[in-house]
């Protein structure tokens, strides 16, 4: 008995002094990671990408989004079904993406990370920027068949996105391929023992997924300390353990970049590879804002400083290969209207990056447009000259 009073005595000692250091260190007291159960992971090891999301499967729980800006407004997660490629994508996010292509459809796809694949809900709308763009595409183009799919996937680099438009995204045929992507391939830029194929500073969820399994096996305490130590070291709860789980390596701020040339190299290989399939491609300078609370932060500066050169190197491949090219960073004022954090935007900031890409998305599909009157004509001419 008196060891079990001086255990749980200690125990609630230490639950005390965890949340205190806690509130004191972050300024806000800790908010519980609930437990998800292993079948529910929405994530799965990939033999060429560190992971990707399962097919036709329930993404998460729904919860608030525990962003640093606009927490007035709300925000939240809500869950979302992926489609067939394992993209959360359209309304609700199950939309398939249909292959081989119908006849006639302008397909738009997006590339990118988590600033394409978000979805926030907000007043009783899922909003994404694919979703906005798909809108004004669909607005300009009455009676046209046009579709903009997402096909972003939170925490990839540049390396995954390649890698998977080789693997799945030619597969769809797309029309135009818009990429809004950097930031992801500064912390491998900012990882020791650089090599320019990610390995030193990625690995592969396959690694850790046993651990998953096992640790479902655990039960959910009531204390903040074990769930804090749980979903830190091993996790019970995907979401929140991700990109730690598929990374190798500390990134070290005090070093200078080392990355560039390998995020030029990705992207040079996007675009030439649209290029040679006659396949139009936009892109875009990346967004960072600098809100007050992070605006004497060594680390996010160091950050802004890479995002700034990652944007001067999408300047000039847009100038080297004559692409359209959309300066959002120029064009989105740094304001917390449009932002969430750093780089994430609201539901107002998803509508202003879709307008300003939607100009040069516009010119592209009315070309293709008439590519495929043209085509078409011809065909249903060759076909009756056959006939007669």
């Amino acid at each position: 008995m008196i060891f079990l009073l001086k255990f749980f005595g200690a125990l609630l000692a230490l639950e005390v002094l965890f949340r205190l250091a806690y509130y004191l260190r972050r300024g806000r007291a800790y908010c519980m990671i609930p437990k998800v159960a292993f079948k529910k992971m929405y994530v799965l090891p990939h033999p060429y990408l560190p992971y990707v999301y399962k097919k036709n499967f329930a993404n998460n729980y729904a919860r608030p989004a525990e962003y640093p800006l606009n927490k007035a407004k709300g925000y939240l997660f809500v869950p979302h079904v992926s489609n067939n490629l394992g993209n959360f994508n359209g309304p609700g996010g199950s939309r398939d993406v249909v292959v081989p292509k119908p006849d006639g459809l302008i397909r738009i796809n997006c590339l990118g990370a988590s600033t394409t694949g978000n979805y926030i809900f907000c007043d009783g709308i899922d909003y994404s920027y694919p979703m906005e763009l798909e809108k004004i595409v669909l607005s300009s183009f009455k009676g046209a068949q046009a579709e903009v799919n997402n096909f972003g996937i939170g925490g990839w680099t540049s390396a995954e996105i390649l890698v998977d438009f080789l693997l799945n995204g030619l597969d769809t045929s797309p029309d135009i391929v818009v990429l809004y992507h950097a930031y992801n391939d500064l912390g491998p830029s900012l990882t020791p023992a650089f090599r320019s194929d990610y390995s030193h500073a990625r690995k592969n969820l396959g690694e850790s997924y046993h651990l998953y399994r096992m640790m479902s096996l655990f039960p959910s305490l009531p204390l903040a300390v074990y769930n804090w130590a749980v979903n830190r070291f091993i996790g019970q709860n995907i979401s929140h353990t991700l990109i730690s789980s598929v990374t190798r390596g500390t990134v070290d701020y005090s070093i200078g970049f080392q990355g560039f040339d390998t995020y030029r190299r990705n992207i040079e290989s996007l675009i030439t590879i649209c290029l040679a399939r006659n396949i139009g491609i936009v892109l875009s300078t990346f967004c960072y804002y600098i809100y007050d609370a992070i605006k004497d932060d060594p680390m996010h500066a160091k950050l802004h400083e890479g995002v700034l050169k990652e944007n001067e190197i999408i300047k000039e491949l847009s100038l080297k290969y004559n692409v359209p090219l959309v300066d959002n960073y120029r064009l989105i004022p740094r304001q917390d209207k449009y932002f969430v954090d750093s780089v994430h935007f609201t539901p107002e900031g998803m509508n202003l990056i879709a307008q300003n890409l939607s100009v040069p998305v516009h010119t592209y599909a009315r070309e293709k447009c008439n590519d495929k009157k043209d085509h078409t004509v011809a065909a249903r001419v060759a076909r009756e000259q056959a006939r007669q």
